[in-house]
C-alpha cells in the first residue's frame, strides 16, 4: 500500500514538472517569435516627426496688427527599408495655416541605393529637386516661396567623385489647354560637393520647364481663378553652400526666364537668399545665430515683398527640443509697381519637438 501511494505521488510529480517545462518552453517559443517579429518589423521601419508651437506678432503692410500662439506644424513620417535597394516613404502632415486638414505631403517608392550605387530612382508625390532652400532661420526663404514644386514625379538620381545630378518629369498641375493631362513638364539638377578639413561647398544649378507649377505661383492662379496658362514659363536655380570651421555661407537665385504664363504678364520674377550662419555651444548645446538678405523681382503680384532682413538664434534644449526667435523686417514694392510702398515686422518663437 506504501509503495503503491509513493508509486502515485512519483507519477504525478512527474506528470507535473514535465507539464511545466512544456509550458515553458511553449512561453520561450512564443516570447522569442514575438521578439522576432519585433525585431524585424523595427529593423525595416522608421517612424519620425515634428510637432512645432509658435508664439508671435506681426503687423503688416496694411498696419494691422496681430499676435498669437498656437501649435503650427505637425509631421509623422514612415520610411519602410524593404531591401538595401528599395524602400518606401510617406509623410502625413498638418499645418495652421494649410487649410488642408491632414493631407500626405509626400510620399513614394526608391528603387536603388544612391549612398551604395551612385543610382536610384524615386516615383510617387515628391518635392522635385529644383532649389535647395537652405537656411538656418524658422520662416521658409522667398526663393522657397516662389520656386517650391510638389507634384506627381519620377526622379533619377546619380552621384560619384562628389558630382552628383537629377533628371525628372511630372504632369503639371497648371496646364496650358483642357486637354492638357500628359507627363510633360521635366527638369535637370547638377551639382558638386567638396569636403576638406575645413572647408566643405555644394555647388549646385537648376532648370524647369514649368516653374508655373510651383507653390508661389499656382497659388496665385488659384486666387485669381486662372485655370489655364497661356504657355508655360521656364525657370532657374544656382546656389552655393560654403562652410568655414563653424561659419556657414548660402546664396541662392532663383528666377522665371519668360513671361509667357499669360499673354497679359510682364513680369518674371526672381527672389534671393543671402545668409550667414554660425554655430557654436552654450552650456555644450548646439547653438546658431543666422542673418539673412533676402529679396525678389517683378514678384509683387505674388505677395511676396521686395526686400527681407532676417536674424535668428536656435537653441537645442536637449535632443530633439530646440527652441528658436526670429526677428524680421519687409519693404514692399513702390506702388508703381504694383506694392504698397509700406514695410511691415515680425516676431516669430517657436519650440520644436523632432523625434
Amino acid at each position: 500500500m506504501r509503495f503503491s501511494v509513493v508509486f502515485m505521488l512519483g507519477v504525478l510529480l512527474l506528470l507535473t514538472t514535465n507539464a511545466a517545462a512544456e509550458d515553458e518552453l511553449l512561453s520561450n517559443r512564443v516570447a522569442a517569435l514575438e521578439d522576432s517579429l519585433q525585431h524585424s518589423f523595427f529593423e525595416k521601419v522608421d517612424i519620425s516627426g515634428v510637432i512645432e508651437v509658435e508664439a508671435g506678432y506681426r503687423s503688416g503692410f496694411d498696419d494691422a496688427k496681430e499676435s498669437d500662439v498656437d501649435l503650427t506644424n505637425v509631421e509623422l513620417g514612415l520610411e519602410v527599408e524593404l531591401t538595401s535597394f528599395a524602400s518606401a516613404f510617406a509623410l502625413a502632415k498638418w499645418e495652421e495655416d494649410g487649410g488642408e486638414g491632414v493631407f500626405i505631403d509626400e510620399g513614394g517608392i526608391v528603387l536603388g541605393n544612391l549612398e551604395e550605387s551612385g543610382f536610384s530612382i524615386s516615383a510617387g508625390k515628391l518635392y522635385v529637386p529644383f532649389g535647395v532652400f537652405e537656411t538656418a532661420m524658422v520662416s521658409d526663404p522667398l526663393t522657397l516661396e516662389l520656386g517650391e514644386t510638389r507634384e506627381g514625379a519620377v526622379t533619377v538620381d546619380v552621384a560619384g567623385g562628389g558630382f552628383y545630378g537629377s533628371v525628372y518629369a511630372f504632369n503639371s498641375a497648371v496646364g496650358d489647354s483642357e486637354d492638357d493631362d500628359m507627363l510633360d513638364a521635366y527638369g535637370l539638377k547638377a551639382g558638386y560637393v567638396f569636403e576638406g578639413r575645413v572647408v566643405t561647398a555644394d555647388l549646385s544649378l537648376g532648370y524647369i520647364s514649368n516653374l508655373t507649377s510651383s507653390g508661389g505661383f499656382s497659388d496665385y492662379l488659384d486666387d485669381e481663378g486662372i485655370d489655364l496658362v497661356d504657355d508655360y514659363s521656364a525657370g532657374v536655380t544656382a546656389s552655393v553652400v560654403v562652410s568655414v570651421a563653424d561659419v556657414t555661407l548660402i546664396g541662392e537665385y532663383l528666377a522665371a526666364l519668360d513671361n509667357d504664363y499669360l499673354a497679359t504678364a510682364d513680369d518674371e520674377p526672381a527672389a534671393w537668399n543671402l545668409e550667414i550662419d554660425y554655430s557654436f555651444a552654450i552650456s555644450g548645446q548646439p547653438t546658431v545665430l543666422a542673418v539673412a538678405y533676402q529679396g525678389t523681382d517683378e514678384a509683387a503680384f505674388l505677395g511676396l515683398p521686395e526686400l527681407r532682413v532676417m536674424a535668428a538664434m536656435s537653441y537645442e534644449i536637449a535632443p530633439g527640443l530646440g527652441v528658436a526667435l526670429e526677428i524680421s523686417h519687409d519693404e514692399d514694392y513702390d506702388q508703381a509697381d504694383g506694392g504698397t510702398d509700406e514695410s511691415a515686422d515680425a516676431v516669430i518663437c517657436q519650440l520644436a519637438v523632432e523625434f
